[in-house]
């Protein structure tokens, strides 16, 4: 019976056992070679080669990982610290026998970095690819100089030559993209959601030229504050560029500037851009309407400038994309020394109006706006904008002279601080109205150039109870600001006013007033112009109704002592002939002439004793007459205050017209003049008005 040695050394058994120590060793070989024929085959079929890498395969699995890996295709670059995938075969055994790879699938990448230029991108899909997963990593494209980390990316192919997209991010960067590229056409499309990103993130990511009123040092967190969440439906193919459509809105933020706008600052609580379409090949094609609520805008003193043109400081410092701004319950404030002008409540909106010939016309641009200026009153303006032309019409409402209008509350040696007002301006008429509702006046100076405020008050107060002044402004640029401009018209107006009463009442009232009533020499009546002048007096006071009236009732005894001397001298021939004839005193006007130049003659007689009546060669009858009347009336004695009697009759004639044409006695007063200068002039009564 043989021993298990001799069983050991039997040729047979020897044979058999290096013949499996023999296969087992070639298994083992050919084993530990799969992930080089893997690997081989891989870059026969894709052309990626991995050298030098932390590479391991499972062959069961068919899976394949690959550490800290890089890609290069044209227009992309890719790097990963892991990539695994899965290789899909025909039969089981294709990993160990080196089969041709069929397709790949689960592709992963972790914590990659996409780089994409998309004017370089030549891209077709190959025919092994099905699927790609990147786990986060962060993705730049060229001409955007912000990367936007994301935590999911997937690419599925669909139809062979369409790509599917799903891009998320819910990180700090809440954002994502749905959508597709068509690898033929070149073209991407889908839907980009955006929550709350940082609206400093979004600047750096804007190209620049779309924002030319902005400075780079916008740009840094401490700068700019806010979120943006938007819906936008975004394409891009090489022709046109990428081109963004939809809507987007923000919540609270702070913008503050420097350089040239230093100091300024805008804080809001809520904005909305509605139809926003951004072009990047052609911005000027980009529009966009934004509105802002909860607006608080601060200007300091050395980027306001006047203060009419704040809407074409704001028109030049909106971003292109803006074509209509909404402004509501806003606050702005205008710094200008000591007093700032501070608007509340501010609704208003800048809206562009479409050129007809685009780039060769000057955009045009309307706005309207109504808001409260603090300690003044309502404030609403309107107007037109093209280029630096502005032409604008404002109204001030319900306003009080006081807070940043109090440095134009003294006129003509008064102060009206606080006197109520309403006032409207247009600049393509260079005129305007002030409206005085409320006067509060008191005097400043000991000599002021209007001597009475009450009476300029009366004069421009009509039955409404306002004092209207219109007012008109030089045209062509000044240096002085409009409010001073407008200040300086409207003191000159009053002065005008005040210098030539009647010249304003007969422009004013359309009735030509003059400030003297002239009376028939040696008569009480009125002339026949006077008259029509007492009567338009009554229509100035009734369209004037706190406005009275002074009558300085005179006489002139240059004018009305010859008068009244031959009105006595007529008396007496009328007193003669009655005695020397039949005739009635009453028929004194019907005295034949020759009888009455035979009664001058006798009367010229009897008055010069040792006077004879010239030859009558020497003169002829009339002549005699003549020189007999002039002689008479000349040294005509003069009765007893016969010029105060003419006066006191003109009195009591000026009163009884004035009550019979229906002037208010209580707003005349009549005084008898006792002025030498006037006793000495024409007979006529001068009015003074207060």
């Amino acid at each position: 019976m043989p021993t298990k040695r001799s069983q050991l050394l039997n040729p047979f058994a020897l044979v058999a056992y290096l013949l499996f120590g023999g296969l087992f060793l070639a298994g083992w070989l050919w084993f530990s070679q799969v992930s080089d024929r893997v690997l081989t085959r891989l870059n026969q079929q894709t052309g990626q080669l991995f050298i030098d890498k932390d590479i391991a395969f499972d062959p069961w699995q068919r899976t394949l990982a690959v550490n800290d890996v890089e890609f290069e295709e044209q227009g992309i670059q890719l790097s990963a610290e892991r990539l695994s995938f899965v290789l899909n075969y025909r039969h089981w055994w294709g990993p160990w026998v080196g089969e041709s790879i069929e397709s790949l699938s689960a592709i992963e990448l972790d914590s990659a970095n996409i780089a994409i230029d998309p004017d370089l991108i030549v891209f077709t899909l190959p025919n092994w690819f099905q699927v790609l997963s990147v786990n986060s990593g962060r993705l730049s494209v060229t001409g955007i100089a912000q990367s936007l980390g994301f935590d999911q990316l997937t690419l599925t192919k669909e139809d062979g030559n369409r790509l599917k997209i799903q891009l998320d991010s819910h990180s700090a960067e809440n954002w994502n993209f749905a959508g597709s590229y068509q690898v033929s056409e070149g073209l991407l499309s889908g839907e980009l959601q955006l929550a709350d990103l940082s609206l400093s993130t979004l600047m750096k990511a804007i190209p620049l030229k779309v924002l030319p009123a902005l400075d780079n040092e916008l740009l840094s967190n401490d700068r700019l504050s806010g979120t943006m969440s938007a819906a936008l439906s975004l394409s891009w193919d090489k022709p046109n560029g990428l081109i963004l459509k939809g809507n987007a809105e923000g919540q609270s933020g702070q913008l503050l500037l420097s350089g040239k706008l230093s100091g300024m600052s805008a804080e809001w609580q809520q904005w909305q851009l509605n139809n926003a379409l951004f072009v990047a090949n052609d911005p000027g094609e980009s529009t966009a309407e934004l509105s802002v609520s909860g607006l608080d805008l601060r200007v300091p003193e050395t980027v306001t400038g006047e203060v009419i043109r704040f809407p074409v400081q704001l028109q030049q410092s909106l971003p292109a994309v803006i074509t209509s701004l909404s402004i509501n319950d806003s606050r702005l404030e205008l710094e200008r020394g000591h007093s700032p002008w501070v608007f509340e409540n501010v609704n208003g909106s800048l809206v562009a109006k479409p050129a007809l010939k685009k780039g060769k016309e000057k955009a045009i641009w309307k706005y309207q706006a109504n808001a409260a200026l603090a300690n003044v009153g309502n404030v609403q303006l309107s107007g037109q904008l093209s280029g630096s032309d502005n032409d604008f019409t404002f109204q001030l409402n319900n306003a009080r002279l006081a807070g940043p209008l109090k440095q134009y509350s003294v006129f003509a040696g008064y102060t009206m601080q606080d006197t109520r007002f309403d006032l409207s301006y247009s600049s393509q008429k260079h005129a305007g109205q002030v409206d005085i509702s409320d006067w509060k006046t008191k005097k400043i100076s000991n000599d002021p150039p209007i001597s009475s405020i009450n009476l300029l008050k009366a004069l421009i107060t009509d039955t409404s109870g306002k004092a209207v002044v219109p007012f008109s402004i030089k045209p062509g640029k000044s240096d002085t600001p409009l409010p001073k401009r407008i200040y300086l018209a409207i003191g000159q107006r009053f002065m005008t006013i005040a210098s030539e009463p009647f010249d304003y009442l007969s422009q004013s009232t359309g009735h030509e007033l003059k400030p003297e009533l002239h009376h028939e020499a040696g008569k009480a009546t009125l002339t026949e112009l006077s008259l029509t002048n007492l009567e338009y007096l009554k229509k100035v006071l009734a369209q004037r109704p706190e406005l009275s009236l002074l009558v300085d009732v005179n006489v002139s005894e240059s004018q009305d002592g010859p008068e009244l001397s031959r009105h006595e001298l007529e008396e007496a021939l009328q007193e003669l002939y009655s005695a020397t004839s039949s005739a009635e005193p009453s028929d004194a006007a019907s005295i034949p002439p020759k009888v009455r130049a035979t009664l001058m003659e006798q009367m010229y007689l009897a008055t010069r004793q040792h006077q004879k009546i010239p030859e009558v060669g020497a003169q002829s009858p009339e002549q005699r007459v003549q020189k007999a009347e002039q002689w008479l009336l000349k040294n005509w004695p003069k009765a007893p205050d016969q010029i105060g009697k003419l006066q006191k009759a003109r009195f009591d004639y000026l009163k009884k017209e004035m009550d019979r044409i229906g002037i208010d006695s209580g707003r005349v007063e009549l005084t008898l003049s006792s002025s030498p200068e006037q006793k000495e002039s024409e007979p006529y009564s001068l009015i003074t008005l207060h």
